[in-house]
């Protein structure tokens, strides 16, 4: 008697139908679904994560801003669509400085989409606090270490102008008399030249290994976007939602590792489409080719579908969260106009 007085715990649902097992021996069965209750008590020793309004504060607000800025990637190409740009003024820093944003190299360059893209991957792998917390800190590292390769083989693409201030440096230097040139002068020379020769034109494996570095990053970042939606809702909706971009993420990582191993048997324009895994440029262009009644081709409407799963999963999963994020002060609201007895 005194041995079964200890096996009871004071709260012990079932794993599997939520029978309370409190009275129940360790090696007896739930008597509803059968199951033994020995793995019960296995499974409530395992710490469960936070519910989303009791997890670290700091970890929900950089989620939040980071699914927010990746929504928000088709902002400026909405923006040019419709002529917006050159109507939004610009700080003047400088007498010949830009007046509007459609002169600045967010528009001219595309600095936007790179930019925004780490920035928000980069803040949904923010560090979690809290206790019990055993998070695969891995996943953390590696989806940094791939969202820093994306922005700097991307960032090539504009070193250009570097490249072209360098050139200019080194025909300085050399004006100078031989025996006056700094000791630097053959450097700058050497590498103003090498990039101008090869950096304007990467070869392909440098744009596979652009889409590759991108998509692997939004693979690794659906970990802690689940993490995210299942502690603000259940597992399976978390699942649900993060899906489409994994799927997508594997699918890209096989295209480009196809393009990697077998460059003659991939179309280049189906591997560097996705270069930065978000196209919000076909997506804007798509919608607008189709509320004008243009005809798309069959390549161009999958792009198209395949753009718009992936921007409504992430606007799905920004609103999922920003709801639960104000709803513990819609009910504390409610509770409050109860009126007490």
């Amino acid at each position: 008697m005194t041995a079964h007085i200890a096996d009871i715990s004071p709260d012990l649902p079932c794993h599997r139908c939520g029978y309370d097992l409190r009275a129940h021996a360790g090696d007896a069965k739930c008597p509803e679904c059968g199951e033994p209750v020995a793995e019960s008590r296995r499974v409530a020793q395992i710490p469960r994560r936070p519910a989303w309004r009791n997890s670290d504060p700091r970890w929900r607000r950089r989620i939040l801003a980071g699914v927010w800025i990746l929504a928000l990637l088709p902002s400026l190409d909405v923006m040019q669509s419709f002529g917006w740009t050159s109507g939004i003024p610009v700080p003047r820093v400088f007498s010949y400085a830009v007046r509007t944003l459609d002169e600045t190299l967010f528009c001219q360059m595309r600095v936007d989409q790179p930019l925004l893209f780490c920035v928000g991957v980069v803040l949904l792998f923010s560090k979690e606090r809290g206790p019990h917390l055993r998070p695969p800190e891995w996943t953390r590292r590696w989806g940094i270490l791939c969202t820093y390769v994306t922005l700097l083989i991307w960032s090539a693409q504009l070193l250009f102008l570097a490249a072209l201030v360098s050139v200019g440096i080194s025909a300085v230097f050399l004006s100078i008399p031989l025996k006056y040139q700094p000791a630097v002068t053959r450097v700058f020379v050497e590498v103003s030249t090498a990039y101008l020769r090869h950096g304007l034109s990467p070869k392909p494996i440098a744009e596979a290994v652009l889409v590759a570095s991108s998509s692997a990053a939004i693979l690794l970042a659906c970990v802690p976007l689940f993490n995210a939606l299942r502690s603000s809702a259940s597992t399976r909706v978390g699942a649900i939602l993060v899906a489409p971009l994994a799927l997508f993420a594997l699918v890209h990582l096989g295209q480009a590792g196809l393009a990697c191993v077998h460059p003659s048997r991939v179309i280049p324009a189906s591997v560097t489409r996705y270069q930065l895994y978000f196209r919000p440029d076909t997506f804007v262009a798509g919608i607008a080719a189709l509320y004008s009644r243009q005809g798309l081709s069959g390549s161009e409407l999958i792009a198209l579908m395949v753009e718009l799963a992936k921007w409504c999963t992430i606007v799905a999963i920004a609103i999922w969260l920003t709801l639960a994020r104000f709803a513990p002060r819609r009910q504390g609201r409610r509770t409050s106009d109860i009126p007490s007895c």
